[in-house]
C-alpha cells in the first residue's frame, strides 16, 4: 500500500499540479492515519478495504483524536482522491469511500484588512523593516494585495515571468495552469525598487533570501505575520491568505463583477467567490441598520412621544 501512495504523490506533483503543502497534507492523513488504522485491522492490501473500514476510521479519529468537522472532511477528501487514482491506474475497480458523504462544514466569511489597516500595514514595512530586506518584504505585501497570490504562487514566480515593461507577471496556477496577471502602477513600482537591489538568485527565483536562496512558504508567512503584528493588525488569521481575501473582498467593493473576480483569483469554483459577495451584503445591511434614528416604536407608526415633542 505503501508504494501505491508514493506513486499517488508523485501524481499530484507532476499531473495535477497540487502544492508541496497540500501533498504533505494528503501524505500525512494517508500514510500517518489510514494506513496504520488499516493494519491494525489486518488489512494490508487496497483490495481489502471496504465502506465501512472508511466510516469507523472517521468515527475513529473524530472519537479518539478529537477531529473537526473540518479535519475529517479534508481527510475524507484525500482518501476518496487516492483511491480514484487507484481506479484511474486499473489497481482497482471500486472506490470504497465513494459514496461517504463529507461531514457538514459550517461556512465561514472570509477575513480581511480595511483599506486602511492596509495602509496602516505597508507603512509599517516601510518604517521598521530591516534595511536589507525592507524593499523584498514590500514588494511581496504588495504583490499579495494587488493580485492575490497564493504562498506557492509568490515563492515560484521567477525572474524571466516578471515583465515590469508590459506590466504583468506569468505564474502557474493550480493544476500547473499558466495565467499572466496585470501589475498596477503601485505594484510595479514596488517590484522595480525591490529588482534594483535584488542579491543574485541561486535558481532564477524573483524573490529570495539575502544569500539569494529560495524563500519557503513558512518563511514568507513569518514575515507577514511579523508586519502585522508591528501594526498592531491581529485578525486571527495572520498570514498572506489574509491578503489574498483582503484582495478580493476589495475588487467586489470597486464593483468587479464575480467572474472576474474569479478569474483573477484563481478560483476553481464561482462558489469560493461568491463568499466575498456575502461579505459585502453583510456589511451593507448592517450600514443601512446604523442608518435607524430611534423614534419608530410598535408594531405600527407610533413614533416616540419625546421625539414627537421636540419636532413641534
Amino acid at each position: 500500500m505503501k508504494s501505491k501512495l508514493n506513486k499517488f504523490l508523485r501524481y499530484l506533483q507532476i499531473e495535477k499540479g497540487f502544492s508541496q503543502g497540500t501533498i504533505k497534507a494528503y501524505q500525512l492523513d494517508i500514510e500517518k492515519g489510514l494506513i496504520p488504522f488499516l493494519h491494525q485491522r489486518g488489512k494490508f492490501e487496497v483490495g481489502e478495504v471496504t465502506k465501512n473500514d472508511i466510516r469507523d476510521y472517521l468515527d475513529y479519529v473524530a472519537t479518539s483524536r478529537g477531529n473537526s468537522n473540518v479535519t475529517r472532511a479534508r481527510k475524507l477528501a484525500a482518501i476518496k482522491s487516492f483511491f480514484n487514482y487507484l481506479i484511474e491506474t486499473e489497481e482497482l475497480e471500486l472506490n470504497p469511500a465513494a459514496s461517504i458523504r463529507s461531514p457538514k462544514i459550517p461556512e465561514k466569511e472570509p477575513v480581511y484588512l480595511t483599506d486602511d489597516e492596509s495602509i496602516r500595514l505597508l507603512r509599517t514595512i516601510t518604517r521598521k523593516g530591516r534595511p536589507r530586506v525592507r524593499e523584498r518584504d514590500l514588494a511581496m505585501v504588495v504583490l499579495f494585495l494587488h493580485t492575490g497570490l497564493r504562498v506557492s504562487e509568490l515563492t515560484k514566480l521567477k525572474l524571466v515571468n516578471v515583465d515590469l515593461d508590459r506590466g504583468q507577471i506569468k505564474i502557474t496556477r493550480k493544476g500547473n495552469k499558466e495565467q499572466h496577471l496585470h501589475l498596477n502602477g503601485e505594484t510595479a513600482r514596488a517590484l522595480a525598487n525591490y529588482l534594483a537591489n535584488r542579491p543574485g538568485a541561486r535558481n532564477g527565483r524573483f524573490f529570495v533570501g539575502t544569500n539569494g536562496g529560495n524563500l519557503d512558504r513558512g518563511y514568507v508567512y513569518g514575515v507577514v505575520r511579523r508586519y502585522l503584528n508591528l501594526a498592531g493588525i491581529n485578525k486571527g488569521k495572520q498570514g498572506p491568505h489574509l491578503l489574498r481575501h483582503t484582495f478580493c473582498t476589495r475588487l467586489h467593493q470597486k464593483g468587479v463583477a464575480p467572474f472576474t473576480i474569479k478569474d483573477l483569483a484563481g478560483h476553481k469554483s464561482l462558489n469560493t467567490t461568491m463568499r466575498y459577495i456575502k461579505i459585502e451584503n453583510k456589511e451593507q445591511a448592517e450600514a443601512i441598520d446604523r442608518l435607524e434614528f430611534g423614534i419608530l416604536i410598535g408594531g405600527g407608526c407610533s413614533i416616540s412621544p419625546k421625539v414627537d415633542k421636540q419636532s413641534r
